[in-house]
């Protein structure tokens, strides 16, 4: 949309190229895409004019059904990387044999690239791409002075490649220059490229001469004319204009709108979509710094038809602000291959349209989640633990947050933990089954604490287990705000060790409110009738009210 604006003055070159601009955001992309490709966002523009006239027109013939402002992508910064995002020159994805493998390109054309200190930057940012991208990853770096070490390096993960120069707007020899990366890239890729990629590209290299579209070229135009975008002074004083905090402002100011600078055409219509749907200022903010993505989505091909899917699904317009503003990358997810095939799996698992909805309304994360790499193998998990199908839908359903816990992390260590701790495997089966939740706590901050406390106030450890085994809910209550509290006032009714003892006999008394038990202990105490209190506890208040009248 931005660049759309940017290069109009160019008469008859901008109309082609907003038709082109047209037709490409139409419609959605049918690629399903990884999910290390849906943590990015685009940034809707090139680094430079040369980036652009190398690497527009090449993305075409990477991904020729994605629009290739998408190529032009940053990504939330790894561990040991120095930069608040990861900005490839140039990504691509479903090209390599290892379909959820990343493509990166890097363009080196600056003279500084070619100094020690500039090498060293490369190969920081060269590990830094390969360790966010999944295993099978590739790196192609193009410069203009041939290496003085070995074409690959280490893991055959990074191809160098050297192409001559061409001058701006030099079509013959930027055509020239292009050849030589497909001719280079084929003789070293041709093992690994998929195949229907590698045929595409060794078709364009044996006609001799690459087409350039009108498109690839308006990328190159707008590149070039990129100074018409605002300020940041002036998109400051947008932004506090439209009632962002000091705060605000920066956040989003510190890397977020680096590549959408176009107030008119970008941030405004965005930014006030957002608050309209119901979201606050400190809302927009987080959301935009959260997923920058947002301000590259169209209004109404992207933003629009996906609220209305929400509000469709049985979500009502508060539930729907929420979510966006929890998980903003719901915006771009495609309704047809993400979105749609997300609930009719949930419901192929046993939940309701009304818990779909509500699921959804929780933990909207979920519809980002990979059928086939999260919430299938994540089913599989708690079949294979004992539950049963009727059990794992009310788990999603009551607990839809489970979908996203690792195996690895989260799973299987806690239900090691239950089973070291004296349950039978059954057990651990019904724990789970019962309160879904205990999968997500810390094993170190929450689980151990609670069962010291239970063996300190007189429990044995047989008696925990059994505690746990009957009702582990009280494993997700406070010590100090909740659980001490209450034993207090058991104490003061039964003696610590009495205390104790009640609690190992009946463990779901730790569930109630302190009120509750405090209001019940004092009417049994005047009656002389404490010993009454687990069977009267779970009566309704004007039912015990009516048995202890006086």
């Amino acid at each position: 949309d931005c660049y759309a604006t940017l290069v109009r003055s160019s008469a008859a070159a901008m109309r082609v190229a907003a038709r082109c601009l047209q037709q490409r955001f139409s419609s959605r992309s049918t690629t399903v895409c990884p999910i290390w490709w849906q943590q990015g966002w685009s940034r809707q523009r090139a680094g430079s004019v040369a980036e652009a006239e190398l690497l527009a027109p090449l993305g075409e013939l990477l991904m020729p059904n994605t629009p290739i402002l998408e190529l032009f992508r940053s990504f939330p910064s790894p561990p040991g990387w120095a930069g608040h995002y990861l900005e490839p020159d140039l990504t691509a994805h479903g090209v390599l044999k290892s379909q959820q493998a990343a493509l990166f390109i890097e363009y080196d054309g600056y003279w500084r690239h070619g100094e020690k200190a500039g090498i060293d930057m490369d190969q920081l940012k060269n590990a830094a791409l390969l360790d966010f991208a999944p295993t099978g990853s590739k790196v192609i770096r193009i410069s203009h002075t041939p290496y003085k070490s070995v074409k690959f390096q280490s893991d055959k993960a990074i191809l160098q490649i050297c192409v001559d120069v061409w001058r701006q707007g030099d079509s013959k020899r930027r055509s020239d220059a292009l050849h030589g990366v497909l001719e280079q890239m084929l003789d070293a890729f041709q093992e690994v490229l998929d195949p229907k990629t590698l045929r595409q590209l060794q078709m364009q290299r044996d006609t001799g001469t690459i087409h350039v579209s009108n498109f690839a070229r308006s990328v190159a135009e707008a590149a070039a004319m990129a100074r018409g975008r605002n300020s940041v002074k002036e998109i400051s004083a947008f932004l506090d204009g439209e009632g962002f905090s000091r705060k605000n402002v920066d956040l989003m100011l510190k890397g977020p709108l680096s590549g959408c600078r176009c107030i008119q055409t970008n941030l405004q219509p965005k930014l006030k979509w957002l608050r309209q749907l119901g979201l606050s200022h400190e809302q927009v903010a987080k959301a935009v710094t959260i997923c920058p993505a947002i301000l590259g989505y169209s209004v109404e091909q992207n933003l629009k038809p996906t609220v209305q899917w929400l509000l469709g699904l049985g979500l009502n317009k508060t539930q729907v602000a929420k979510a966006v503003a929890t998980f903003p990358a719901i915006l771009g997810c495609s309704i047809e291959q993400n979105l749609k095939p997300t609930i009719q799996w949930l419901l192929g698992l046993g939940l309701n349209k009304t818990q779909v909805a509500k699921a959804v309304a929780c933990k909207p994360q979920v519809l980002g989640f990979s059928i086939q790499e999260n919430l299938k193998p994540t089913v599989q998990w708690l079949l294979g633990l004992g539950l049963n199908k009727t059990q794992v839908a009310k788990a999603v359903a009551c607990k839809p947050q489970v979908l996203g816990y690792s195996i690895k992390q989260n799973l299987k260590p806690t239900a090691q933990w239950l089973l070291d701790l004296g349950l039978s495997k059954s057990q651990v089966a019904k724990v789970v089954a019962a309160f879904p939740a205990i999968l997500g706590y810390s094993i170190e901050q929450n689980l151990k604490p609670t069962i010291q406390w239970l063996l300190d106030v007189g429990l044995s450890k047989s008696g925990v287990a059994s505690a746990v085994a009957s009702f582990p809910n009280f494993l997700g209550l406070s010590i100090d705000k909740s659980l001490q509290p209450k034993y207090s006032l058991l104490v003061a009714a039964f003696g610590p060790t009495g205390a104790g003892q009640f609690i190992a006999r009946n463990p779901r008394i730790l569930s109630y409110s302190q009120r509750r038990l405090n209001e019940r202990l004092s009417v049994l105490a005047n009656r002389n009738e404490t010993e009454k209190l687990a069977s009267v506890m779970s009566l309704t208040m004007p039912a015990f009210e009516k048995r202890f009248s006086r």
